[in-house]
């Protein structure tokens, strides 16, 4: 089975400069979890719900800011939230959508992470997340 017949196809994809705020509420409004981050040469990273949630599990955190530096926080690039070295040499993990699925849950399982872009050429054209090959094993079982 190949990538293309369990990811997302046409994912959202958000600027390195689109700001955290932003982020999250395309992640509310359109109940997805991961989002690609591309610029004019193609994927710099992937941002999960879990990067941009982990300032809130910071204890004391938003109590020991004020209310202009929360904003401050909301209104960053998102960018600044994607580990450095992706924005450094562009070592982002990726699968293409003719890849076996089983390629893509050897990253998944070797990377630690919840979704991978699907990339072809240097375009984004779809996400392959731990759910989606979930999706499709209890399909094929049941």
């Amino acid at each position: 089975m190949k990538v293309r017949d369990v990811m997302t196809n046409d994912p959202v994809v958000v600027s390195p400069e689109t700001s955290v705020e932003a982020v999250l509420g395309m992640m509310r409004e359109r109940g997805i979890r991961h989002v690609p981050v591309v610029d004019e040469d193609g994927i710099v990273g992937m941002v999960s719900d879990r990067d941009l949630t982990f300032i809130h599990s910071m204890p004391g955190v938003f109590t020991m800011l004020s209310p202009a530096d929360v904003q401050g926080v909301l209104e960053a690039p998102v960018a600044t939230i994607i580990k450095s070295r992706f924005l450094v040499d562009r070592d982002v993990v990726t699968v293409g959508p003719d890849d076996e699925v089983a390629r893509a849950v050897e990253a998944l399982l070797m990377y630690r992470v919840g979704a991978l872009p699907v990339v072809e050429g240097d375009a984004v054209v779809g996400v392959v997340s731990v759910i989606d090959v979930l999706r499709e094993a209890a399909e094929r079982w049941s």
